[in-house]
């Protein structure tokens, strides 16, 4: 596929390279000359200096033959206008990166479809969606759930005390089958799992279970669910806000900011939320506002490191659950080597979002989540597909590919080798990150 990115920020350069890796053809655009010499010296794409809302310099990117054409400037009115430019030029679909909550109505998203505009990609929401329902099922780390919870995808921490800990998967008892263990996340390592694999204490466990048997896993893992009532909130930026407007009056929550106009705005806005002027680190005033005793810490500053620090230090002061908002993707890794409970990383649920796309324009799917290194996938399997064809322990899948489990009829179901596929079922897909466009030739 050939792919126009416009944008060359954190975000546009995130989708570049994750999605070279999946070997399409991508063109990134951009109007910093010296970054973008970087980048077209290191990656696996090509770059163009020019403006998205140029038409000579869209003709020049290829878009009269873009099969999909991506917007993620800073600035939303340009995306909005550079997809209606690109549409017009000829590009097959068009997606935009806004920041404005009016364009997430479902009203103006139609109208935009109208203009070019497919599909608007609004990250703060996305990422207030996801601390949301981490708020409510505050013992895993991601929480991926299928037609209206007939199949469960969870990632869930593994603890020492968790009776999961420490055994091989081909020790672990089958008879009744309660899950499938999909994949592992070993620090920097996505594993898709074998019989010889070994579950490690500190390991994020991706579970495919149904709805009946998620509670389950809780105590298996050695987790434990925390019942919330007093949430401290650093940073009140648009992440913030939105979450604000999801959760409602269900909780107190304190919100801690430098900026004194911020504060001023969320009070406004959220008469029943305590709005603080001060700094994340300022220990005493997080004291004085309760920290002691609050039930979980969201870290949603634009700073990874303040967020990390900040998570550390509502632990040291008795917090049982932490979130930290990071957006380096390399710190990853150390942060929850260091016990932070969730991470939010708006790149990984931009490139979701982005990945839904590209899979929709060869073949029919519902939802996609981009995790660090490997994607979840649910695909509708077509009649006449290689996937249908054979029990699945004889599908020869690629060492980095697993089905998870799939939804047949509405009704969840999970897999084993002797599993056949049919058309119609929706089939969860577990794959490292490059397997995309192998994916794609099961499912044709």
């Amino acid at each position: 596929m050939r792919i126009i990115i416009a944008g060359d920020g954190e975000t546009g350069t995130h989708l570049a390279e994750m999605l070279s890796v999946e070997n399409q053809n991508i063109v990134l655009m951009g109007t910093n000359a010296e970054h973008l010499a970087e980048l077209d010296a290191a990656g696996n794409f090509i770059t163009f200096e020019g403006s998205p809302l140029s038409v000579g310099n869209l003709m020049q990117c290829g878009a009269d033959a873009a099969d999909l054409f991506v917007a993620v400037t800073p600035d939303e009115t340009v995306n909005i206008i550079a997809c209606e430019m690109a549409r017009m030029c000829g590009a097959r679909r068009c997606v935009a990166r806004v920041d404005n909550p009016e364009f997430d109505r479902d009203d103006v998203k139609a109208m935009l479809k109208t203009h070019g505009v497919d599909m608007i990609v609004y990250p703060e929401r996305l990422a207030a969606v996801e601390i949301a329902q981490f708020i409510e099922h505050n013992w895993v780390s991601e929480w991926f759930q299928l037609h209206r919870g007939a199949l469960y995808v969870v990632g869930v921490r593994m603890q020492a005390s968790g009776t999961l800990c420490g055994k091989y998967l081909r020790d672990v008892p089958n008879t009744p089958r309660l899950f499938h263990v999909s994949a592992i996340r070993r620090k920097n390592e996505i594993i898709i799992p074998g019989g010889n694999d070994c579950l490690l204490e500190g390991d994020t466990v991706y579970f495919s279970v149904l709805p009946d048997n998620v509670d389950v896993l809780r105590d298996l893992c050695g987790q434990s669910e925390s019942r919330v009532r007093h949430i401290m909130v650093s940073g009140a930026g648009r992440v913030t806000e939105n979450l604000l407007g999801l959760i409602g009056n269900k909780y107190k929550v304190t919100v801690i900011d430098p900026d004194r106009e911020r504060c001023m705005a969320v009070s406004r806005r959220f008469p029943g939320v305590v709005a603080v002027n001060a700094s994340a680190n300022d220990v005493a005033t997080l004291k004085d506002e309760g920290i002691d005793r609050c039930d979980m810490f969201l870290a949603l500053t634009g700073s990874s490191e303040t967020n990390i620090v900040s998570c550390m230090v509502a632990r040291e002061h008795g917090v049982r659950k932490t979130l930290a908002r990071i957006e380096e993707l390399q710190y990853m890794p150390e942060a929850e080597s260091l016990s932070i409970d969730k991470i939010i990383n708006k790149k990984l649920l931009n490139a979701g979002r982005i990945l839904n796309v590209l899979l929709d324009s060869n073949v029919a799917t519902t939802q996609c989540m981009s995790l660090y290194k490997a994607e979840i996938t649910e695909m509708i399997a077509p009649e006449d597909s290689r996937i249908v064809s054979k029990p699945v322990a004889e599908l020869s899948l690629p060492r980095d590919i697993t089905v998870g489990g799939l939804i047949r009829d509405g009704v969840g179901m999970l897999v084993e080798g002797r599993s056949r596929i049919q058309p119609g079922d929706h089939v969860v897909i577990f794959c490292v990150s490059g397997m995309i466009s192998r994916l794609e030739r099961l499912f044709r």
